[in-house]
């Protein structure tokens, strides 16, 4: 399984031929919110992909014109079914499956887990599997109590893909919380371990608009700390960059 970092929470998994991209975004200026990279890392003009995962529609995780332009014709768009009669009224075509339902597609078994939105919108994170590993995608959940029953069911991840910027949002239309809607940095750590990973790539970071979308002070020092301490390893790859998993962890 070859993994390469998207820009902010987006990931391209290649497994013996095979694409999956999972929240791939390229347009995220100028839609829903307009939160994300103002220059996002560019990839769609060359990549086919045979399965295109979403863990929730906000916008800088669902993008429409690059699902279109991306997926095969012989591809399939997956997601939790509490979100497909969302994306058929978009006009798109995706396979919905429940909390725990795997699926097999070509080298690919996905199953979609609980996860828990910070403003209560609909979301799922997702384990995904190849013939020989396994990764869990957390979308931008917030911490929830399921961690300890994916860490049982599951028991080895080979890597975890989470959100460290514990976000704070001041959003016209959304009434003000002063609490996080995204996993901190403390908490990802925490995360990871209780469902035994082995290494935690963070993502969904990088972004700050003070007082509209602030992200959490201090994240990159506090995360390397927070790791030590819990004796795990943290992989940080930049939009672009490559993680091979094989016998041992290699980035590019």
């Amino acid at each position: 399984m070859k993994i390469q970092r998207l820009s902010w929470a987006g990931l391209k998994i290649e497994s013996d031929g095979q694409i999956l991209l999972i929240d791939a975004v390229e347009n995220f200026q100028g839609r829903g919110a307009s939160i994300g990279p103002d220059n996002p890392f560019l990839f769609s003009n060359d990549t086919k992909a045979h399965v295109i995962l979403l863990t929730h529609l906000h916008s800088d995780h669902y993008d429409k014109e690059l699902i279109l332009n991306t997926l095969r014709t012989d591809g399939q768009l997956i997601s939790s079914d509490t979100v497909t009669n969302e994306l058929i009224q978009d006009g798109l075509n995706p396979l919905g499956l429940s909390l725990g339902q795997s699926h097999v597609i070509g080298n690919f078994t996905v199953t979609p887990v609980f996860a828990m939105d910070g403003i209560g919108d609909k979301q799922v994170s997702w384990v995904i599997e190849d013939a020989e590993h396994r990764i869990l995608h957390g979308g931008d959940t917030i911490w929830h109590n399921q961690f300890w029953n994916i860490g049982r069911k599951y028991e080895h991840f080979d890597a975890v893909f989470l959100p460290i910027n514990g976000a704070v949002v001041n959003i016209p239309g959304l009434a003000y919380s002063p609490v996080p809607i995204t996993l901190t940095p403390f908490q990802a750590v925490a995360a990871a371990k209780l469902v035994n990973a082995e290494t935690l790539v963070p993502i969904h970071y990088g972004f700050n608009r003070p007082g509209f979308y602030d992200q959490y002070p201090n994240m990159e020092k506090e995360l390397p700390q927070t790791a030590q301490e819990q004796q795990l390893n943290v992989t940080t790859l930049d939009p672009g960059d490559f993680l091979a998993l094989k016998n041992e962890l290699k980035v590019s």
